[in-house]
């Protein structure tokens, strides 16, 4: 299971809500397992935010080694009082 979770975007003076940093893993663009992988969110529609750890894909159907590849979407939204500046966080990607 592929899982990902994000820290608030921060800059001196301002910050960026997990709530306000939202993940779609997409499709599947390679698989090369004997089970089936699962996309978490298929498409923007099943978007979800990353303040808590959210299913990227999932496997099934084999206890062997499962593989797949995606191109997953992050979509940030600014909130209109924002300071200007650069803004740091973090984005983790966990296996298990």
């Amino acid at each position: 299971m592929e899982r990902h979770r994000a820290t608030a975007l921060t800059t001196t003076g301002g910050t960026i809500p997990t709530s306000d940093i939202a993940y779609w893993s997409g499709p599947t663009t390679d698989e090369s397992s004997p089970g089936t992988c699962q996309p978490g969110q298929s498409s923007s529609g099943n978007q979800v935010t990353l303040n808590a750890a959210r299913t990227a894909f999932s496997c099934s159907g084999s206890s062997g080694n499962e593989s797949c590849s995606w191109n997953p979407t992050v979509a940030i939204t600014v909130p209109a009082n924002a300071p200007v500046g650069q803004y740091t966080g973090v984005i983790t990607h966990s296996a298990a």
